[in-house]
Parts: C-alpha cells; structure tokens; sequence
C-alpha cells in the first residue's frame, strides 16, 4: 500500500511545492490515535538523542521550531489540525518553509514532508540535508510503529 500523495498534497497550503516525500506507517490499529496524537508519537516519542538530533537539523536550516505548548509538536507549530489531519509550518530565515503532514487512514498513518524552497541558499541546504531527512524519517516511523504495537 502506498501513501495517498494527492490526498496529502491537498493539506498543504505552500504557494509552491519544490519538494515532496510521501511514507506510510503500515498499521492496523492506525484509527485507534488522532493525527495529532501520532504526530506526537512520530516526532516527540524518540530518545532524548534523536529529539535533540532532529532539532540540530531544523535548527541547521534555520527552521524556528521551538513553540511550546499544546499547539506545537516538537516545536513545530501546528497550523491546522482536524479529525483527518494534522498540519505542522516551520519557516526558515534561510528561505524555507516546510510542511508536515500527518494523515491516518484505514490502511495507516501516511506521514509526509512538504518544502518550499525560495532562494538558491535554500535550495542548496536542502540538497544537502536531503539524504539524511529520508533515513530519519524512514527510522521515526519504524520506531512509532514498534512503540505502539
């Protein structure tokens, strides 16, 4: 099974859309959390290592990620959140503004990056991340899944 692109693209609101990853967290009891609440697992259920290494990465790409309280999600303030999906906006000085999207569905939890990339500087920076964010992704989600069996 894949992840619903378009349907995910939907939720973002970016002006334009330089980079999309889609993933999908292949569980059966998916229903059983809200968006938000499997956003918390994927982003804030990591060791304490893995939290401070993800923050270093935003931090890295100038991403102001570090809203507290119960609109924000590791840091990522939450610009919409509803029974199907949860939307997390950080900006960058550096001329990025990324998306996350996290959606659950009957067949699971689709979890997907969104960039807007508006300079040179950016765009350069996220080439250079880019590798590494899929691998991390690609753990966080294996790592919520094995959390929550």
């Amino acid at each position: 099974m894949e992840p619903d692109t378009d349907t995910l693209r939907a939720c973002c609101t970016l002006d334009r859309i330089d980079h999309v990853d889609t993933h999908l967290l292949a569980t059966d009891s998916a229903r059983a959390r809200t968006p938000e609440q499997w956003a918390r697992e994927i982003l804030e259920g990591p060791s304490a290592v893995m939290r401070a290494r993800l923050t270093a990465g935003w931090t890295m790409l100038g991403l102001r990620v570090l809203h507290l309280g119960p609109d924000s999600i590791a840091g990522w303030p939450i610009a919409h959140r509803d029974a199907d999906c949860v939307r997390l906006q950080g900006d960058s000085l550096l001329g990025l503004t990324g998306q996350l999207v996290t959606r659950v569905t009957d067949g699971g939890v689709e979890f997907a990056t969104f960039a807007q990339l508006d300079n040179a500087v950016a765009r350069a920076m996220w080439a250079r991340v880019l590798p590494t964010h899929l691998q991390i992704v690609e753990r966080l989600l294996r790592e919520a899944a094995a959390r929550t069996r």
